[in-house]
């Protein structure tokens, strides 16, 4: 169990590795969305700002010039020519006149305006205002075709002023002064403007003066603002930008540009919050979607381990007790699928080994226990392990069609090596064995290929169990797996002058002439921690079996690379006595169901 934990670990580690990347793509695309939305947003801010100030300056422009169509007007010039003759008669008759071509030139602007003339000559000035009056310190402080900020009064709304001298360059001569031209402009036509500018856009806009003044769509609101044009006056202001700011507690865009003629700065703010809400609400939705996968998937990864790690870990428990010797151990938990018929078969297993043992193999064979118990010693105690850990695998990844396949090969390969009652097979037996065990390692490892290159009138001989398969298995751990690339195992068998050969040759990492000579040499010796226990044991028993010539003879392959392992053994010596003895013994043999 505690092995089997890890996996169980590295499973959540995967499931992390494969989120956390997402998570990460995510967060940037996000990151980049957002960038290119203020992008976005700075030139539709920056185009609607510059089109309200196209407006304003439109028309302050026409107002501007309604003060040239008025210098040429003909009234103007006969009033001129009145006051110079002293008429006074007509002097009244062309001030009305005037006054009534004001009050047209006022109505004709879209904006609400007061439009006045100054005549210095007679102290007179004639204004669509029927409350003012002339007031020789305006003149005097007042600056010639400029527009000027004028602050509210108790009885005015603020307002902006122009005055422009006729002639124009008179302003410094008052001798030759004909008149004064004044325009008037309230700031609630501003007002108006941004209320309709406001209507369109999100966010909030005023008109920030540069004697610090802010007028906003509502003169109750001007106060909000007052504050933040404080601050950007202070911070300084070019003639178009923008800047990202912190207003009342809130990230602000803020984008400004100047309006020359007035020597003010239309300012709009929106809050980056109504720009990014829906993508921040897709991100935290992403983010609780991703929380939510990784908790389903640790769920799945529980549930895995539950009902497929924990039983092959229990099985592996129960194969290494009986490795050990311990053949009355059992397995009593049950995991209710389908583990439950494994663990069953497990058990009736255990059981027949045990029967066998207790009964007829130690009571009958005690000669063949050594030398099965030396077999088994060779096979490597991880085979299953691996191979079950492969189906596993295989499990997760829905791969029935490998589960049925490998599960066969495996249960013909232990059904066969767990039949300890006897000591003969046919090689058509062994040979099948190797079939198992070949095509399982190629499961495992793809690069591996086989072929099998036995006659079908071989199949039937008598012969010895287990003395193939550690040979292929010694050409595979060896010779094939150590060398990078594709790798290939041929086993061939043959008959030659009475004598039975299997051949097993691949094109592994092989060994030097000297090297080859050194191992045969030690086959021969009593085994020790050089030896390799495979080859050794099956040269050994072939030896003791079928003479002194019999054995395992090992060189060179000249057409794969590696070695070319032979057994032989003398045909005539597999007689009759055999297959009966064979018959006798097969009575016992147990009914395991693969």
């Amino acid at each position: 169990m505690k092995r089997s934990r890890p996996i169980f670990y590295k499973i959540n580690g995967v499931i992390l590795i494969l989120l956390i990347p997402a998570v990460f793509l995510y967060t940037y695309f996000s990151t980049s969305s957002v960038q290119v939305i203020d992008a976005q947003m700075k030139a539709y801010k920056e185009s609607q700002l510059l089109f309200l100030k196209s407006q304003i300056e439109s028309n302050i422009e026409r107002l501007s010039l309604s003060s040239n169509v008025l210098a040429r007007d003909s009234s103007i010039l006969d009033l001129y020519i009145s006051i110079l003759t002293k008429d006074y008669l007509r002097m009244i008759e062309y001030q009305t006149l005037v006054k009534e071509k004001l009050y047209l030139q006022s109505f004709s602007s879209h904006w609400s305006n007061e439009l006045a003339v100054y005549l210095p000559a007679i102290e007179t000035r004639i204004s669509t205002n029927l409350s003012s009056r002339y007031d020789e310190s305006v003149l005097e402080r007042s600056e010639n075709g400029v527009w000027t900020f004028q602050p509210g009064r108790e009885t005015q709304a603020p307002a902006y002023q122009m005055l422009i001298w006729d002639p124009y360059l008179s302003k410094d001569q008052p001798g030759n002064v004909n008149a004064v031209f004044e325009v008037r402009f309230g700031i609630d036509n501003v007002r108006q403007m941004l209320r309709q500018y406001n209507a369109d856009n999100p966010g909030h806009s005023f008109l920030l003066t540069e004697s610090g003044e802010v007028f906003a769509d509502s003169g109750l609101s001007d106060e909000l603002y007052a504050g933040l044009g404080s601050e950007l006056l202070a911070g300084g202001l070019d003639g178009l930008g923008s800047r990202n700011l912190t207003v009342d507690g809130q990230d602000v865009y803020l984008s400004y540009t100047a309006v020359p003629h007035l020597g003010a700065w239309l300012i709009d703010y929106v809050p980056l919050e109504q720009f990014h809400a829906p993508i921040i609400k897709s991100r935290n939705l992403f983010y609780i979607s991703m929380a939510a996968l990784v908790i389903l998937g640790f769920f799945a990864s529980y549930l895995l381990y539950l009902h497929v790690q924990k039983p092959l870990s229990t099985l592996i428990r129960g194969l290494k007790q009986f490795e050990m010797g311990d053949y009355a151990y059992r397995i009593h938990q049950r995991f209710h699928n389908e583990f439950d018929y494994m663990m069953h078969r497990f058990n009736d297993m255990g059981r027949e080994i045990q029967h066998l043992i207790q009964n007829v193999y130690e009571e009958q064979h005690r000669s063949r226990l050594a030398t099965l118990k030396q077999l088994q010693s060779q096979i490597n105690p991880h085979f299953l392990y691996n191979c079950l850990s492969f189906i596993a695998a295989c499990a997760k990844a829905g791969e029935t069609t490998t589960i049925k396949e490998m599960a066969y090969h495996l249960g013909g390969y232990y059904r066969y090596t767990t039949r300890v009652e006897n000591q003969s097979a046919t090689l058509k037996e062994e040979i099948e064995l190797v079939r198992h065990y070949l095509q399982i390692y190629t499961y495992r490892l793809e690069r591996v290929k086989y072929r099998i290159e036995v006659p079908e009138e071989m199949l039937a001989e008598e012969g010895m169990r287990l003395i193939v398969q550690p040979v292929v298995e010694n050409a595979i751990m060896h010779g094939v797996e150590p060398k990078p690339g594709p790798g290939l195992v041929v086993v061939r068998g043959r008959r030659e002058a009475g004598w039975t050969m299997l051949q097993v040759e691949d094109s592994g990492v092989g060994m030097t002439e000297s090297a080859i000579q050194a191992y045969v040499e030690q086959l021969e010796l009593p085994m020790s921690e050089e030896t390799g226990c495979g080859l050794w044991n099956v040269h050994q028993r072939l030896k003791i079996r079928y003479g002194a010539d019999a054995g395992v003879t090992i060189e060179r392959s000249a057409d794969l690379g590696g070695l070319l392992v032979t057994l032989r053994w003398r045909t005539e010596l597999t007689d009759k006595i055999e297959h009966t003895k064979r018959a006798e013994e097969r009575a016992y043999e147990p009914n395991v169901v693969c």
